[in-house]
């Protein structure tokens, strides 16, 4: 099955803005964030891991964007549960968002290599540009 471009490129800036407002819900929801911490966090935690999907909207692919966040989710879940959800172990600040950009980094470059792969194997491919 074939995919146009135009569509590919809309999933692929979905699962970005999905990523943002989920970085949303933990900085309104759990750490009582401004607008202007809240965009402080996107640049300084945000920014890096998501480059992979940037990245990935200006390729053939550009539902590798969608791989890219996939990988990525899960560790802003991990950083809203650790800090919200669990309760205090004690011994200082919090440091879960290091992990998520020194870990979360690494899985959005692994699920933007992969989803085309994995994109062929289920026999789906994007139309090229015109």
């Amino acid at each position: 099955m074939t995919i146009s471009r135009k569509h590919a490129l809309l999933g692929g800036v979905a699962a970005i803005v999905a990523v943002i407002l989920l970085q949303a819900f933990n900085s309104f929801g759990c750490y009582d964030h401004t607008l202007l911490t809240f965009l402080q966090v996107l640049g300084v935690f945000l920014l890096v891991p998501l480059l992979p999907a940037f990245i990935s909207l200006l390729s053939a692919n550009p539902l590798r964007a969608v791989g890219a966040c996939l990988l990525f989710a899960p560790w802003l879940l991990l950083a809203y549960y650790t800090d919200c959800v669990r309760p205090y172990q004690g011994g200082g600040a919090s440091m879960i968002y290091v992990a998520v950009l020194l870990w979360g980094t690494p899985c959005a470059i692994v699920g933007a290599l992969l989803t085309g792969p994995v994109m062929r194997l289920f026999g789906l491919s994007v139309a090229p540009s015109r």
